[in-house]
């Protein structure tokens, strides 16, 4: 127990103390937390989390039930899910009463049986109903030493932690590079103690006279350092105590600290080091192991005493040592020579099947030289680590084994593929470092292909300015280097027809030589799925929209097939929306973002929830479904609150095109920073959906000028492209700006790609375009196509702005009753949807017809609820038990009954059935 102070006395945590005595009282009432408390070492951490352990239990530390606890180890550091098996060891009895597919996950990550791989989500999903199941108090030591994986699953338990009664703590030491594993959970930075609470326990661990101008001194030399100011007070002499002699200096504290464990640990036997090392290189081992290891090396735990005598250590074994900077001392100070034997003792006596991922990390630790044979068995250890789902363990495990590989070429290969682990795992910068260090002279063929992938992939998930602007080349330049392996350079080229549509006028590459590589390659697998992806782009650019039709509608139907894998569908489906947009074909779209959003929650693959929610937000917004569209907006908010995407990274999320509808007071002003960060970062396709939003908010407004200068720098007349849907605003904008001629070349393009889309929304908004160029005798028969048209579709906001312009064009030709009935159902329609902009403008011409408007008043509704609850709410309602919602939302049972009682106390009902009575889309 690391407490300072004699017993469990705490000095100057009077602050900290109450923060953990009003998480844990609020936990008593169902209320849930998370916390970490984050210092320098020897600050006092852990002395914190006993304090908490031993108030929840009402006992010494550590003794009570419901209280789960473990801490980071080192040696345990590159094995996938340790730290999580571990917490988790008491109530894995308990895991046949998880869902299905989150025990598959749980069982396969802990290695409790073989399976497919699962996501690391869906595995922290299962952690989090067990911890959910019954109150208790969960504390995590030392997380600086946790195997990432754990790390991220637990993070995440974090997050979602709302109504189970759970508190989980957190103790994490300051380090140089934090991977910020914990982003997204409340933090308590714990100092040094203040100067009088330092004096106080320096005196109560001196036991003769001190100084207090000495005391006073020590306190600041050290920083308030609770573990300094103790090891000081034990260790100062009698002349040292009463100021006759002078301190150590420099004071150990801090970095220090390490020093002076290890200086003092250098002056004990022989045989005490050897079994220190022993103890340090095994922590985590089974007792047994290290015994049989001990015998090997000659040493007993007796030889321990030394170090025992000075309170570095305890325990026989297993070992405790006082802090983990003994243990850092003890491991780090060792000769090599030393440290390569204890590896080598352990692996001999580790030979289970259950232990062969730790018998062969300290194989890899107790070789000095290239070795094949080991390098082969950590390339082993990689992939049973992947197909647990521990890909931060993979990427480890084939780190290592490269050091050990003699030859360069394989060396390199191994290198690469630690690289796309390391991605897969969440960890683009280390991927990079990864693939830095492989080199290019060695790199040829596949593996260099796999090397550029993974490059262009993690350049593009940092975030820097120019990775989205190169990717598009990267992935061409793989898809060469992939040569005859046709299968691996088709997908890299549907990458770069990915990257190419993302970054669109911003790349590097024009759109002629990603579909000259795109026609080249369909050509190897014609019929195949990524073939007819293929075929579909180089078609749409080379050939023009006509032509492409056929190709595009193939390669749809094959990413629609329901058969297709949900993998392959996860990969997929935004190159699939992105040609259902060339094709108007909704139905299609909104199907695959449906079917994608089940793939992702069947695997939990969050991050492809995630972009599935920010597609489909744009999607609703593009078709102005607006409710749903901020459906999906708060899913994506609360999904990458959960996944620890932070506040600043989240700006890249926004959505301009659903906030134009509403143009809320100050948003023309931020449209330009919002231009900005997507130029900066080369999203050329968010730019320019930004500014087809902000044309139609000029529309809106009746600024159709400055609407007709947005909109000609994005269509191309003569010839239409991508943006061919944004052809019906060029329509009207330059109608009512006086220039007919633009707005009969754009109806003329219009009616070649209408024509060949041939879907419902494209002939609609066709109808409603030559609508408004008709002569006053043909132009009602547009006006009624138009709107019988679309409103067979899901374009609301087109349907609304149809009948918005029947309506004022009746109103013109004043058949002021009929303009009434389709100005007041547009309005109706805006309202409902709140697009503000569009919506006072039906009001306006609502009143120009003599109708009496009434002013907009806020509707009580389902808003009045939070996104959570309403998510809940709805989810209810269509009959989901709590645990399918759980399972739906990424919470636990405890916080959907939460969420659920207080929308029946919000709603005014007692039961799901009266739910669905009251919610209103």
């Amino acid at each position: 127990m690391r407490l300072f102070g004699q017993g469990d006395r705490l000095f100057g945590r009077e602050t900290e103390c109450a923060v953990l005595d009003g998480l844990l009282s609020e936990a008593r009432s169902g209320h849930s937390a998370a916390l970490v408390l984050r210092g320098e070492a020897g600050t006092g951490k852990t002395a914190l989390l006993r304090y908490a352990l031993s108030t929840a239990t009402g006992a010494p530390a550590g003794s009570g039930a419901g209280t789960l606890v473990i801490s980071g180890v080192e040696a345990e550091a590159g094995l996938p899910y340790a730290g999580l098996h571990r917490l988790l060891i008491p109530l894995l009895p308990e895991r046949g009463h998880l869902p299905p597919a989150q025990r598959a996950a749980l069982e396969v990550a802990c290695g409790l049986t073989d399976g497919p791989t699962p996501d690391l989500y869906l595995v922290s999903l299962a952690a989090l109903t067990l911890l959910a199941a019954a109150p208790r108090l969960c504390v995590v030591d030392d997380v600086h030493w946790l195997d990432p994986d754990s790390a991220r699953a637990l993070a995440f338990v974090a997050r979602r932690l709302h109504a189970e009664g759970v508190v989980l703590l957190f103790g994490q030491r300051v380090v140089a590079e934090d991977p910020g594993l914990l982003a997204g959970v409340d933090v308590l930075e714990i100092t040094g103690l203040a100067r009088d609470a330092a004096m106080a326990l320096l005196s109560d661990v001196v036991t003769g006279d001190l100084d207090l101008g000495l005391a006073e001194h020590v306190a600041e030399s050290t920083g308030g350092n609770p573990l300094a100011l103790t090891d000081l007070g034990r260790e100062l002499t009698a002349e040292q105590l009463r100021g006759a002699s002078p301190l150590p200096d420099p004071v150990p504290i801090g970095s220090r600290l390490e020093a002076h464990y290890s200086a003092r640990v250098s002056g004990y036997p022989e045989a005490t080091r050897t079994w220190l090392v022993l103890a340090a290189a095994g922590a985590g081992a089974r007792h047994d192991h290290l015994l049989a290891a001990a015998g090997l090396l000659a040493v007993r735990p007796e030889d321990a005493a030394p170090a025992e005598s000075d309170r570095l250590v305890s325990g026989t074994p297993p070992v405790v040592f006082r802090h983990p900077l003994v243990r850092s001392a003890v491991y780090g100070d060792a000769p090599p020579p030393r440290r390569r034997a204890v590896h080598a003792a352990l692996a001999a006596v580790i030979t289970g099947d259950a232990d062969a991922d730790r018998r062969a990390w300290h194989l890899a630790a107790a070789t000095a030289a290239p070795d094949e044979t080991v390098a082969a068995e950590l390339e082993r250890r990689a992939d049973r680590a992947g197909a647990r789902g521990g890909q931060a363990a993979r990427s480890t495990f084939l780190s290592r084994a490269a050091e050990l590989t003699p030859d360069e070429t394989v060396r390199t290969g191994r290198r690469v593929e630690a690289a796309a682990a390391a991605m897969a795992a969440g960890a683009p910068v280390r991927a990079l470092l990864l693939l830095e260090t492989a080199g290019d002279d060695h790199l040829s063929g596949p593996a260099r292909g796999s090397a550029l992938l993974t490059r262009a992939l993690a350049t593009v998930n940092t975030g820097a300015p120019t990775a989205l602007r190169d990717a598009t080349a990267l992935c061409l330049e793989a898809a060469g280097a992939f040569g005859a392996d046709h299968g691996r350079a088709r997908r890299a080229a549907v990458q770069a027809v990915d990257h190419a549509i993302g970054a669109e006028h911003l790349s590097s590459v024009s759109e002629t030589t990603v579909a000259a590589e795109a026609a080249r390659l369909a050509a190897t697998d014609p019929d195949g799925l990524d073939g007819l992806l293929l075929a579909g782009y180089a078609s749409f650019i080379q050939d023009g929209y006509a032509a492409c039709v056929p190709l595009l509608r193939r390669a749809i139907a094959a990413i629609a097939d329901p058969a297709l894998p949900d993998e392959t569908l996860r990969r997929r489906f935004v190159v699939g929306i992105n040609y259902c947009n060339l094709l108007w074909d909704d139905d299609t779209k909104l199907l695959l973002l449906d079917r994608a959003e089940a793939a992702a929650r069947r695997t939990g693959a969050l991050h492809t929830l995630d972009l599935v929610h920010f597609v489909g937000a744009m999607t609703d917004a593009v078709l102005g479904r607006l409710r749903h569209a901020d459906r999906h907006d708060a899913a994506g908010q609360r999904l990458r609150r959960s996944i620890g995407i932070t506040a600043e990274q989240e700006q890249v999320w926004r959505h301009p095109e659903l906030v134009a509808w509403r143009a809320p007071d100050g948003f023309r002003e931020t449209v330009p920073q919002a231009l900005g960060v997507f130029e900066m970062l080369h999203m050329g396709g968010m730019h320019t959906v930004t500014r087809l939003a902000v044309a139609g908010l000029e529309i809106a407004s009746g600024a159709y000028p400055a609407a007709v200068e947005l909109l000609l720098d994005i269509v191309d007349l003569g010839r239409p492209r991508r943006y061919a849907w944004a052809l019906p605003d060029l329509v009207e904008a330059a109608l009512r700006s006086g220039d007919r001629a633009t707005a009969e070349l754009a109806c003329a393009d219009l009616t070649s790609a209408a024509g060949n889309s041939g879907t419902p929304r494209a002939l609609g908004l066709l109808d409603r375009s030559r609508a408004l160029l008709a002569a006053p005798e043909e132009a009602e028969e547009h006006y009624r196509a138009a709107v019988e048209r679309l409103a067979a579709t899901p374009a609301w906001g087109d349907l609304a702005r149809a009948r918005l312009l029947y309506g004022e064009w009746l109103r013109r030709r004043r058949r002021r009753r009929d303009a009434r009935d389709q100005l007041a159902t547009a309005l109706e329609m805006f309202e409902e949807a709140g697009a503000t902009v569009f919506a006072g403008r039906a009001r306006a011409e609502l009143g120009a017809t003599g109708e009496s408007v009434r002013s907009p008043v806020p509707k009580e509704r389902e808003t009045a609820l939070t996104p959570q609850e309403a998510a809940v709410a709805r989810l209810a309602g269509a009959g989901a038990t709590n645990a399918e919602i759980a399972a739906h939302l990424y919470l636990s049972p405890s916080t959907v009954d939460y969420h659920l009682r207080k929308v029946f106390r919000k709603l005014g009902v007692t039961s799901r059935r009266r739910l669905r009575g009251v919610l209103h889309d």
